[in-house]
This record gives structure tokens, C-alpha cells and sequence, in this order.
């Protein structure tokens, strides 16, 4: 069997995007996501023809909206547990679904369990690959000893099949569907060359609100490249927030789920993210949305999105991206005050330097940037940068008048900020990652002497020290 067409079948039948992938190794699997490093080499094919040697082993995610086949992952911690939930599977799918033996395909996980695939000849929507795998668990019922659980996702991959598991040193071959016995060496290949995808979606009722999210969204989305366009999105987001209000005429879907995402990367509460999505509806013309479209199902709609978006962690992954940090706007964090606001400063200029110099934020991030439960403290803290002079307000205290007219008492706009920190021309810098703290990151850019020279000691004795 040419591993050139089994290639194309694994391209074919597994490969939703190439950007974004895992490798695994004897003790770990490590994420390989082209959009966030430039270091990393998109999945192609000669990947792809050495997993099938078991030289290397790759897995991949979903295409961001869409699925082009669905895993059920069978893990137990006995291999006879795994089995007989593996046939149970097999069985609620044929008997209760009507789904021909012949479209479910059963391969070795590695380990003790099972990866039962079912391909769909049209790449289907997310949420119809989650109503599937819902209902036809709600009918297996409860696993012993294990789970089974939905792949694959855009942040949980599943192995691609016919590899070497790195730990047990075990090959993940085909098996027969009736009895789980392996099809070994090239009878799996062969296997895999004859797999044909399913011309017709195992008939799941969705609701229709369901249905409406998603309908646009698999006809526009490109299952070739990783999830959704996200520079355009994001430049999407940025002229809506500008004009506080839809820019496009029948667009509100669209913009609802770019808007929560982005305030999901922003770490607003879920609560947070609809109220501004519906102070932006609001606030625009009326002429905006078709006839019979209504301030509640807008608020309904929201409410879903952001939830949905929320649970699956779907951002614009500015969240991740390195940033350039200067000398001198840490010396700029380390001049301004108390350890909280210097960690809330920090945290603004993240933000500053991920969104743009004018950006958002509501009082529950500010919380979460200090870790306080306080109100009162963040309040405080950002009044502190504001009167040293290394921030200033855009916007302030501004009532949402639409909002406040529909609830019925008074609801605020988050305020916006400017950050008026600026960093020297030539300056020392550092590239950091997400998950860099303020100390960490004056550490490399400063001595010890001009950290002591802004902390007091107290403070540097405390926090600083053990770093130093």
C-alpha cells in the first residue's frame, strides 16, 4: 500500500487545519500552533508520511467552527472495561442511530481504549458534532471505570490514527468493529484507503436557535486554515468599539460572536460581555436589522453566544501573543506606587500594547488584573495611575442611556483608558510571553540597583528578592 494515498486519506478524512497541531512524546504532548510562533512548521504532508512510519506521532484539532469527523475517545483503566464500552457504543449507534457498521471506524488508542470515528463527506458545525456525541452518550449511559469523551475540539486534539503511542510504544492500528481485533501492518493501511465519509449527518434535532448560530458561519468558514479570520475579526471589533455601534446592516450575529470572543481574551465576566454587546445593539439605528428582529432576542442571542463562546474558550488568541517590553516603561510600572498599583499599571500596559494605547476596561478585570476581590481597591488603584499621570480616561462615568431605559435603572459604559507611558527611542527591550509577571519581567530588563531604587524594602524583601 502507497503511503502517498494514505496520506491523502488522512488529509482527506482527519485534517481540519494545518496551523495548529500536537507532537507527542514519551511523557507529554506539546501543542504546535503556527499562528502564535513563527518557529513552527504548519502539518504537511512529510509530517504526515512519518507518523505513519511511527518515527514521529501528530494529532490534530478541529477546524475552529467545523468537524470533519468526530472521535469518541473511549479512556478506562482496564482495557475490559474499555472494550465493552467501546461495543455498547457501537451498538447505540447502529441500532438507535441507524448508522451502517460500515461508517464506524474503530482504531487502537495506544493505551488501554478505543477512538470510534464517524467522517462526514460536508464538514459539519460544531455544535452539531457536540448535539451528536450528546445524544448518543445520553443513550450508551454511564461508563465504568472510564469515559468517553468528544474529539475532536479546537483545544483538546486526538491522535491521528496508524502512529506509535511514544509512552506504551504501542501502534494504533484499525480493528475489526465486531470483535475490536486489530488489523495489523499494511491490513490497516489498506483499511484506511478504503474509508469513505458519510454523504448524510446522523439526523440530530437541533433547536433552532442552534441552527441560526451556525448556519452562516460553516458556509463561510474555510476548513483548511485554523478557526476564524482573526485579524479581520479583530479589526471588526475595533470599528464597532469605536462607533459604538454596528457598522453593517445585518450583521448583529456576526459581530455579537467576534465581540465575545474579545471580551473573553479580555478576561470580562460573562455578565459583563453581554451587557456591552447589548449596549452596542442598542445603540444603533434601528434600519441596522431586518423587520422582524427584537431587543429580546438579541439579549437571548448574547446571553448563548457568550456562554458558548465562554465554555469553549474561543478568543482572537491576542492573548498569547508575545509582546515588546522597554526599559523605560518598567522603570515608568516601578515609579508609580504601591505593589498593587504597579501590578495594575503592568497589567495596563499589557493591555495597551495587545489592543491599542485607548482600550476598555471594566471594574471585574481590574479586579482580576490585582487579585482583589475588592472593588474599592481596583477603584482606587486605577485612580492612583490616573492622578500620577501615567494614564488618563477617554471615557468616565458615562451612562448607557439605551441600557438604562430598557432595565430600568441606571447602567454605566465601562470605562476607557489611554496609557501616556512612552518608551525611549533605542531602548533596552525584552520579548514576553502571556504568562510574564511584572517581576519576572524587571528582572531582565533592570539591575538590582534600579529595582531598590523604586521598592521600598519592605516590599523588595517580600516580593522581590527571591528573584533577584
Amino acid at each position: 500500500m502507497s503511503h502517498l494515498k494514505v496520506t491523502d486519506q488522512i488529509n482527506r478524512l482527519y485534517i481540519g487545519t494545518r496551523k495548529k497541531y500536537i507532537m507527542q512524546f514519551e511523557n507529554n504532548y506539546v501543542t504546535m500552533d503556527a499562528d502564535r510562533s513563527t518557529k513552527v512548521v504548519p502539518l504537511h504532508d512529510g509530517m504526515v508520511a512519518n507518523h505513519l512510519k511511527g518515527t514521529y506521532t501528530y494529532g490534530v484539532f478541529n477546524g475552529g467552527y467545523v468537524n470533519k469527523f468526530i472521535t469518541f475517545d473511549v479512556d478506562c483503566a482496564e482495557n475490559s472495561d474499555a472494550r465493552y464500552a467501546t461495543l455498547r457504543l457501537i451498538d447505540v449507534l447502529i441500532e438507535q442511530f441507524s448508522i451502517s457498521v460500515s461508517d464506524i471506524h474503530v482504531s487502537l488508542s495506544g493505551g488501554k481504549g478505543y477512538h470510534v470515528d464517524l467522517f462526514f463527506e460536508k464538514p459539519i458545525a460544531v455544535v452539531t458534532a457536540t448535539a451528536i456525541y450528546e445524544k448518543v452518550m445520553k443513550e450508551v449511559g454511564k461508563i465504568h471505570g472510564g469515559e468517553i469523551e468528544f474529539r475532536p475540539t479546537f483545544k483538546q486534539a486526538v491522535k491521528l490514527p496508524l502512529g506509535t503511542h511514544r509512552k506504551t510504544g504501542n501502534r494504533c492500528w484499525f480493528c475489526d468493529p465486531f470483535t475490536l481485533d486489530p488489523f495489523e501492518g499494511d491490513a490497516s493501511y489498506e483499511y484506511l484507503a478504503q474509508i469513505e465519509p458519510m454523504a448524510e449527518t446522523p439526523n440530530i434535532e437541533l433547536t433552532a436557535q442552534q441552527a441560526e448560530e451556525f448556519t452562516e458561519v460553516v458556509r463561510k468558514t474555510d476548513i483548511t486554515v485554523n478557526t476564524a479570520d482573526r485579524e479581520a475579526g479583530f479589526k471588526r471589533v475595533v470599528d464597532v468599539l469605536k462607533a459604538s455601534q454596528l457598522i453593517e446592516s445585518n450583521s448583529r450575529h456576526k459581530v455579537t460572536f467576534d465581540l465575545a470572543r474579545f471580551f473573553n481574551e479580555q478576561g470580562s465576566d460573562e455578565s459583563d460581555a453581554v451587557n456591552e454587546i447589548m449596549a452596542i445593539l442598542m445603540a444603533t439605528p434601528r434600519d441596522y436589522f431586518s423587520a422582524d428582529s427584537t431587543p429580546d432576542h438579541w439579549l437571548s442571542e448574547a446571553k448563548r453566544i457568550v456562554s458558548f463562546s465562554y465554555e469553549r474558550g474561543y478568543t482572537f488568541g491576542n492573548e498569547n501573543r508575545p509582546i515588546t517590553v522597554y526599559k523605560s516603561e518598567i522603570l515608568a510600572v516601578l515609579s508609580c506606587g504601591t505593589f498593587k498599583t504597579k501590578q495594575m499599571l503592568y497589567a495596563m500596559l499589557v493591555t495597551s500594547k495587545r489592543y491599542g494605547k485607548t482600550f476598555y476596561l471594566t471594574r471585574s478585570t481590574a479586579m482580576k488584573m490585582i487579585g482583589t476581590k475588592s472593588r474599592e481597591t481596583a477603584t482606587n488603584t486605577i485612580k492612583r495611575i490616573i492622578e500620577g499621570g501615567y494614564a488618563e480616561y477617554v471615557r468616565k462615568g458615562e451612562v448607557d442611556k439605551a441600557k438604562s431605559q430598557q432595565t430600568g435603572h441606571t447602567i454605566y459604559k465601562p470605562n476607557k483608558y489611554k496609557l501616556l507611558i512612552s518608551k525611549i527611542e533605542n531602548d533596552i527591550s525584552v520579548e514576553v510571553s502571556a504568562d510574564a509577571d511584572l517581576i519576572q519581567v524587571a528582572n531582565l530588563l533592570c539591575d538590582k540597583k534600579e529595582i531598590r531604587k523604586y521598592v521600598k524594602r519592605t516590599e523588595y524583601n517580600g516580593r522581590w528578592r527571591q528573584y533577584a
